[in-house]
């Protein structure tokens, strides 16, 4: 793929089909005659890779692990603006780099000398790269690949403008089909560091009247310090790597004063999709459901059952569960005991085709019924 047109016409191409984005960096990297390549998202405490060429999973896991924290390249490199190249040479050519663990556990035996970097974008606290490494034999980039990469470099910024824009509308598109199903119940759409990107009127309602929530600079906080942090570690949970919807996430109670049930907020984490692991560093890392234990959610627990199934035992557990109680207290409010509350549980899992209570939630949140406004 060593044609410049056919690399152009890759490069947007991959905007549709992220899994593209594969062959452009094995494209560039043969037509610069580099050993190695690919796309790197470098965050303020992480670094994420993907779209890689020629690279060794061990030492792309070792790096993320350990050595980005002390790389002495990143000042170099954060430094690239969006659609500018810049080489490395300065710093990968010192001693006391030739001298660095960077150099001697990564580099070297992966045959990587140098390296050269194309922006993509930047922000205050993330930017991206193509990142590609040459080997102690190509030092020297010729004429001819440094201008083909100066010819690439703005279509990769702008593909990767444009695939940012597209992942993020995409996710939140996703993501708002929890929210329409949950259309009876307050939802906040958070990223991973709590800001909100979308809120229902119910969830604004909340806010507006300072129940339970409130906003801090644009981030969704709860009724106390320790409520707050509850709340930025399961949103953060939910962003993390290799990390499913539904995987993990957690409830929390609200307090809103004397006489006054608490409101029950669960968070769910929402799966990530490649496009956005690749470009997107705004997306929806976890939806928030609150529920009123003191309104009647009833019909919905009602519905959801019917649907499913449920014998009227199950759906009491099922109430006691959507409400924010564990089955030790379940147990107790339905005068069962802990075995009993368990086997309807489980029960419940099975006919919901589901494998732990955070699934089993999101199921009830998410179910749609024939006939009727989502959700309701």
């Amino acid at each position: 793929m060593a044609d410049i047109n056919d690399l152009i016409a890759a490069i947007y191409d991959a905007i549709i089909d992220p899994s593209g984005w594969d062959e452009v960096v094995k494209g560039i990297v043969e037509a610069t005659k580099s050993v190695a390549g690919g796309l790197g998202i470098r965050l303020v405490s992480a670094e994420e890779m993907s779209a890689l060429c020629n690279t060794d999973p061990y030492y792309i896991d070792l790096y993320v692990q350990h050595y980005y924290k002390t790389n002495p390249l990143h000042p170099i490199m954060a430094a690239i603006a969006p659609g500018e190249v810049r080489s490395a040479t300065p710093i990968t050519q010192t001693d006391s780099f030739k001298a660095s663990a960077l150099c001697n556990d990564l580099m070297l035996p992966q045959g990587w000398a140098d390296i050269l970097g194309v922006g993509l974008f930047h922000t205050p606290k993330e930017f991206g790269l193509l990142t590609l490494y040459r080997s102690p034999g190509a030092l020297w980039v010729e004429p001819a690949e440094w201008q083909l990469l100066e010819t690439l470099a703005p279509h990769l910024k702008r593909a990767g403008d444009l695939s940012m824009l597209l992942s993020r509308t995409k996710a939140t598109a996703d993501s708002l089909g929890a929210a329409v199903a949950a259309a009876g119940f307050a939802v906040f759409l958070l990223t991973r560091d709590c800001r909100v990107l979308f809120a229902n009127a119910k969830a604004e309602s909340l806010v507006r009247c300072q129940m339970g929530f409130r906003y801090e600079n644009g981030r969704l906080a709860a009724a106390s310090p320790v409520l707050t942090a509850r709340l930025h570690a399961l949103a953060r949970g939910g962003a993390r790597p290799g990390r499913d919807g539904g995987d993990i996430g957690g409830t929390l109670e609200l307090p809103r004063g004397e006489n006054c049930p608490p409101l029950v907020a669960h968070l769910i984490p929402l799966a990530a999709n490649r496009m956005v692991s690749i470009f997107d560093i705004d997306r929806p890392a976890a939806a928030v459901f609150v529920i009123d234990s003191a309104a009647n959610f009833g019909a919905q627990v009602q519905r959801f059952a019917a649907k499913f199934g449920l014998t009227a035992a199950e759906t009491r557990v099922l109430s006691e569960i959507i409400g924010g109680q564990g089955l030790l207290a379940a147990a107790a409010r339905l005068n069962i005991t802990e075995a009993t509350a368990r086997t309807h549980a489980k029960h419940i899992l099975s006919k919901t085709g589901t494998n732990r209570q955070t699934e089993l939630i999101r199921c009830f949140f998410e179910t749609r019924y024939p006939g009727s406004p989502a959700g309701v």
